[in-house]
């Protein structure tokens, strides 16, 4: 394990982690909350594979109700603007960055339905997803609003279509197929998989949904039970390259391998669960998971680079 990028005084608590265009995306959330609320500022820096910095922009604050906590970040393969989500928790705030521009230009969000934010992006088959994190639950302790949206952007202002709602049933993943409920009270870090589904990790529920022919009417949703919260997962491109792991705590490492299994989902456990922190590998039949790298303190974000 290599520390590829180390934090500073400007730019610390790393999140989320994009490889694309030849660069490494880091969103660095700094000490912000998660709703925004405190009106300060997360920073956005593109660096090269050597962990170099080509350029970095600030996002949001310091007037009032324009703080911004990042978390997901994407980048848009028509467009190739880099969009980047703060504040998961409420109050949440959408940013397209084109590499080229020193500035970052803010998307108009609708007024969120569940009353939190949202948390990751993802682009499948000319669809954007956002899932919506932190929802208010009833009574009960369900989750009855949308938890995945389609979002389209014109101009600067975004529509939402909602795709999943929360409490919906689905199918597990392996034999012998059975209905299962997906509460989805805590949507957070969406993938996409090697047979092209999306992948949205119910976090707090200890779910992975993988979800098939995504925003279509096709729609199919199979859960596989992993039984601890998780972040970001990724699977590897290539038998041969380096996994870009954001530690929260700390910086942004790399853990280099020729001996990837491109068929087996790596993923981060977080320490603000009820787990040690680690990352490690996902048992597609079982669920297991299994840790494979530890010593970091609070591995978030992470994406594969090829080599």
């Amino acid at each position: 394990m290599c520390l590829l990028i180390p934090a500073g005084s400007k730019a610390n608590h790393p999140d989320n982690v994009v490889y694309a265009g030849g660069k490494v995306w880091v969103g660095w959330q700094n000490i912000t909350a998660k709703d925004g609320l405190d009106n300060k500022p997360s920073t956005v820096g593109e660096y090269a594979t050597s962990g170099k910095l080509v350029k970095s922009w600030s996002l949001g604050g310091p007037t009032a109700g324009t703080g911004c906590h990042t978390d997901g970040m994407r980048e848009d393969p028509v467009t190739h603007l880099v969009w980047v989500m703060c504040n998961e928790d409420g109050n949440p705030r959408l940013y397209t960055i084109d590499p080229a521009s020193s500035t970052a230009t803010q998307i108009t969000l609708p007024k969120t339905p569940h009353g939190g934010g949202f948390d990751d992006i993802q682009f499948l088959n000319g669809m954007a997803f956002i899932d919506a994190s932190n929802p208010t639950l009833n009574s009960a302790g369900a989750n009855v609003f949308p938890a995945l949206y389609k979002i389209t952007i014109s101009g600067s202002t975004a529509s939402l279509t909602p795709v999943l709602k929360g409490g919906a049933t689905g199918t597990t993943l392996n034999p012998p197929v059975s209905s299962i409920t997906m509460p989805l009270t805590d949507p957070d870090s969406m993938m996409i998989d090697p047979q092209g589904d999306l992948v949205l990790d119910g976090q707090a529920d200890q779910q992975l949904l993988f979800i098939h022919n995504a925003g279509t009417a096709g729609q199919t949703v199979k859960v596989l039970p992993v039984g601890t919260p998780l972040d970001d997962t990724v699977w590897p491109t290539s038998s041969k390259g380096c996994m870009i792991i954001a530690d929260n705590a700390s910086g942004v490492f790399t853990v280099c391998s020729d001996l990837w299994v491109t068929s087996t989902p790596l993923t981060a456990a977080p320490n603000d669960s009820t787990i040690i922190s680690f990352v490690g590998t996902v048992s597609l039949g079982s669920g297991q998971v299994t840790p494979i790298v530890v010593g970091m303190s609070n591995p978030h974000g992470m994406a594969f680079l090829p080599q």
